[in-house]
């Protein structure tokens, strides 16, 4: 009898040491713990959004995973640009189906038009992690959902966000009731905030997914909030938005190809790298790109494109994450101004998107990733924010590594510049070299200097290998990067 309970005992315990033998996770997929060695990597505008994407790709999660729990909780900690009554597009590289595709799911004109945008970041992201996530979707709602309804302290991101707009925001009070003390000033960083209405939404999101908030009650529930801010969203409108999967806007550099933006941004970015770059080597020879080509190659461009706003705020975001599998996401999002409307739903707490035209909107920069999609092998992923300058920010960036052969690091925090015309003024980072600045002032009388340019967020793995990935956040900004090791 002994020996039948001895025997029944290991086969009991046979799975479990099979699995350890194999090398599987001794951590069930879900739980933190459940990746061992390299995780991915994360970096965002925000520093909790970070961590929230880094305890999922702990849990087993992919790139697509990470990138909506990290989402949907820059929704509560950074709604300045990341409310979900916005819009925007990712990049994504997943090494199964081994191609590099354009999700897009920018905010809409309602058929009637009026005040306010349909809302298109839920529909998004809830896009983006039923083709490519491994979790359950509850499980990436829930800290957001929790932050949300017991609070979290605001951080240094989003009150300089808050604080270097000031002078331009016109808030209705219910947006004013969570961010501004009695004397009418924004609350300081650190204090913490809970927003109920916005938790009671993700509450239900969590329960009934994302596709939920574009039917039924909470589809009425947005149309009435949008009235109320002077729109003229109908249910119909909410019920045939629908997010767009396209291959992406793909060019090739040696053996590796980068995927773009099928829009503009895209066009943009393809153009500034192609005349920056194209015939001066090949990646990793260490070509010189001065500055003054990059200004001359910038004013070019951006003449060609006088409907573009040239603002720069905090009306986007970016983000990206990878994770060790080889996948890899790189997000836009936005408002298009900061806050949007300036109104947030009286039900659904939702800041809502103002319905405007390109030339009153922050431009969003295409998110970029580059892949060699022979081998598999994911190299650099990139996002930038700040309005037009972000895209001369992105490309600059990954040339400095990508062609110039710079760490990161450096690469990130190399100074920039911007303008939109030969004869319009030229901003230029304090960090520029002197002898930088005189060549720029030669052809660029009206040279100005800024103390910051754009916000870039990046993930680099050196000779596309997994385990020589970093990640970056500028520190230019307020935000966070990690790679879990």
């Amino acid at each position: 009898m002994r020996q039948w309970i001895a025997r029944l005992l290991f086969l009991g315990l046979l799975p479990s040491l099979l699995l350890s033998a194999c090398g599987g996770p001794s951590v069930p997929l879900g739980q933190i713990g459940n990746v061992e060695g390299d995780l991915g990597g994360a970096a965002s505008d925000e520093p909790r959004a970070t961590l929230v994407a880094e305890d999922i790709l702990a849990s087993g999660g992919t790139a697509a995973d990470a990138a909506t729990a990290l989402y949907f909780t820059l929704a509560v900690t950074y709604p300045v640009a990341a409310s979900l009554g916005g819009g925007g597009e990712c990049i994504v590289y997943d090494t199964k189906t081994n191609k590099l595709e354009n999700l897009q799911f920018f905010n809409q004109s309602p058929a009637a038009g009026g005040a306010i945008a349909i809302p298109g970041n839920i529909r998004g992201m809830a896009a983006l992690q039923a083709r490519y996530g491994r979790l359950e979707w509850s499980q990436l709602l829930a800290p957001a959902e929790q932050i949300a309804a017991f609070g979290e302290p605001l951080s240094r991101a989003q009150h300089m966000a808050m604080v270097v707009n000031r002078n331009q925001f016109i808030l209705d009070y219910n947006i004013r009731n969570i961010f501004t003390d009695k004397d009418g000033n924004f609350v300081a960083e650190g204090t913490r905030l809970r927003q109920v209405r916005l938790a009671a939404l993700l509450s239900a999101l969590r329960s009934e997914g994302g596709a939920s908030f574009y039917t039924g009650n909470w589809a009425r529930t947005f149309v009435e909030d949008a009235r109320i801010a002077g729109g003229d969203i109908t249910v119909s409108d909410m019920v045939n938005y629908k997010p767009v999967w396209q291959d992406a806007r793909s060019f090739r550099v040696d053996s590796n190809m980068v995927g773009l933006s099928t829009g503009r941004s895209g066009e943009l970015f393809e153009t500034l790298w192609k005349s920056l770059y194209d015939g001066k080597g090949i990646l990793g020879v260490n070509v010189s790109i001065p500055e003054i080509d990059i200004a001359r190659q910038t004013a070019e461009l951006f003449s060609k494109v006088p409907d573009i706003s040239p603002f720069i705020s905090y009306g986007t975001t970016s983000f990206v994450t990878s994770d060790n599998q080889g996948g890899a996401v790189a997000c836009v999002v936005g408002l298009g101004f900061p806050f949007g409307s300036g109104q947030m739903g009286e039900i659904s707490g939702i800041v809502m998107a103002g319905n405007q035209g390109a030339d009153m909107r922050e431009f969003a920069a295409s998110p970029m990733i580059m892949a060699n999609i022979t081998n598999k092998d994911i190299y650099y992923a990139g996002a930038a924010s700040g309005g037009a300058v972000a895209t001369v920010a992105t490309v600059s960036t990954a040339l400095n590594v990508l062609a110039q052969g710079q760490a990161l690091d450096p690469a990130i925090e190399a100074p920039r510049l911007f303008t939109m015309g030969p004869r319009l003024p030229l901003l230029y980072e304090s960090a520029m070299a002197a002898e930088d600045v005189a060549a720029l002032q030669s052809e660029f009388p009206a040279a100005v200097e800024v103390d910051r340019l754009a916000s870039v967020n990046a993930i680099y793995c050196r000779d596309g290998k997994l385990f020589n990935c970093i990640s970056r956040h500028d520190p230019r900004g307020y935000g966070l990067s990690l790679v879990g090791n």
